[in-house]
């Protein structure tokens, strides 16, 4: 969600999600007084950390603190995953939506430390399997996708699931699309959030598995090129969710 948050809010935040975090005094009292009004009731995600920060104008900075092991990704099981992480970061889009409209572009953010190098999966991802998955989501979840997604971007995706493995690519213009449709459609309340959220699985595993074709065999520098033209892309479609979001009855192309 770094590309996702940068686009909105504006900050260059390498992990915006955590799961470290560091406050000043006056930002812990802010979350102390919170808790002592109307959202005292709620537990604070840690998706809404750095962006309650960034939306109250707190300063913000990163740290990098060396390489952090995680465990190997089983990605054909991302849809808890992804259930769990959208719905917070989608409600704080959806509540932070004053803020977010007025922002235009994005800038980096103070800095601390070398960032580590990028380093490999022991395993690299079952490209062959995403491309099933997506391609059974294709067949079996059309009428919840339409839901959300306009006619247009139906097309596109009917369109790459008929593409061979080795032709298989999603565009940026497209994912993006994709996660600002899926933003407003849990806006809205189409469906039930969680199933909602679930249904996006096989449309991120199509991303994943495209990045890892493109990025196959590529250098770190190469990779990490590849990645900020994401988040150009993010940003660049910023327009488009604005438009969806004021006017999601109007705008459907």
């Amino acid at each position: 969600m770094r590309r996702l948050t940068r686009a909105l809010y504006g900050k260059q935040i390498h992990h915006p999600l955590g799961p470290d975090f560091g406050f000043s005094g006056r930002l812990v009292k802010k979350f102390l007084d919170d808790t002592q009004g109307a959202e005292a009731h709620k537990l604070r995600p840690l998706t809404s950390l750095s962006v309650e920060a960034v939306c109250d104008g707190f300063e913000i900075c990163q740290a990098h603190l060396g390489s952090r092991l995680y465990p190997a990704t089983d990605w054909m099981n991302q849809s808890s995953l992804l259930a769990q992480i959208l719905d917070p970061v989608f409600l704080e889009v959806e509540r932070n939506a004053p803020f977010w409209q007025k922002v235009r572009g994005s800038q980096p953010v103070a800095s601390f430390g070398d960032e580590p190098q990028m380093q490999d999966e022991a395993a690299p991802p079952d490209v062959a399997r995403m491309i099933d998955s997506f391609r059974l989501g294709w067949r079996n979840l059309q009428d919840v996708w339409g839901l959300v997604l306009p006619p247009g971007t139906l097309l596109e995706l009917g369109k790459l699931a008929r593409l061979a493995p080795a032709q298989f690519h999603m565009s940026d213009a497209l994912w993006v699309r994709i996660i600002y449709d899926f933003a407003l459609g849990h806006r809205l309340r189409m469906i039930n959030a969680d199933h909602l959220l679930r249904a996006m699985t096989p449309l991120y595993l199509a991303w994943v598995a495209s990045f890892a074709i493109e990025m196959d065999s590529a250098m770190p520098a190469a990779v990490d090129h590849r990645l900020e033209q994401l988040c150009q892309a993010y940003e660049a479609g910023k327009p488009y969710v604005l438009s969806r979001w004021r006017w999601p009855d109007r705008f459907n192309p």
